[in-house]
């Protein structure tokens, strides 16, 4: 019994002391090509997001997806408009959560017209709920 306590509560202290909050590195493969700029500045959940996105002539982005980083929520798609040469938008919300501030992350694949290059760019954001 008391070998049976020790293991549990040797397992316990392990596990307690390995949980830690991760930093969640995002990265892109677009080489400092591509920009976005969110409004409003602090998005709020249930409400519409605009991304604009201003990249290359010779890049076309393609639908992405936004997806929950703290907390699995699945994903949901992100439609992105061309509304110039370099300028691109896309319009979506993010649902509510239980979690009063959710961490997001935005997936948008790109590729060049000519198929020299492609990649995905990232970007991450947050909502706070009351």
């Amino acid at each position: 019994m008391k070998t049976t306590v020790f293991i549990f509560v040797l397992c316990s202290l392990v596990m307690l002391t390995s949980c830690e909050q991760q930093a969640h590195k995002v990265e892109d493969s677009s080489n400092k090509k591509i920009f976005h700029k969110i409004d409003p500045d602090q998005p709020q959940v249930e409400q519409e997001i605009l991304v604009t996105f201003e990249a290359p002539e010779a890049y076309q982005l393609q639908m992405g997806r936004v997806e929950g980083v703290n907390m699995y929520m699945g994903h949901m798609p992100v439609s992105v408009v061309q509304v110039s040469a370099t300028t691109w938008q896309a319009k979506f919300q993010v649902g509510a959560c239980t979690e009063p501030s959710m961490r997001w992350r935005v997936s948008i694949p790109w590729q060049a017209v000519d198929g020299s290059e492609q990649g995905v760019y990232q970007f991450e954001f947050n909502t706070e709920t009351n």
